[in-house]
């Protein structure tokens, strides 16, 4: 099942509608750069909404994992410039 099932079930099981941004990027033939994932098996980028939720999760965790490595690069960066001085 895919992220997009997902949101469709929540509506119903939770009765509340899908917030107008999230629906609009859901439906989009173009979604936002934030809403596409670069699919390495498939070689270009898909929307996170065509995304089997155990795919989204890991794509998630290696983003996250991702963005913390570089952060920790800069502080450590940052941190050698400042006993210099």
């Amino acid at each position: 099942m895919i992220l997009r099932e997902y949101i469709r079930m929540e509506k119903l099981i939770h009765g509340r509608e899908i917030p107008s941004d999230i629906l609009y990027q859901m439906t989009s033939d173009n979604p936002d750069n934030e809403y596409m994932y670069y699919s390495e098996s498939k070689g270009s980028l898909i929307s996170i909404f065509e995304m089997h939720i155990h795919h989204f999760i890991r794509a998630y965790a290696n983003q996250n994992k991702t963005d913390n490595n570089a952060l920790q690069e800069k502080l450590s960066e940052i941190k050698k410039v400042l006993e210099v001085a």
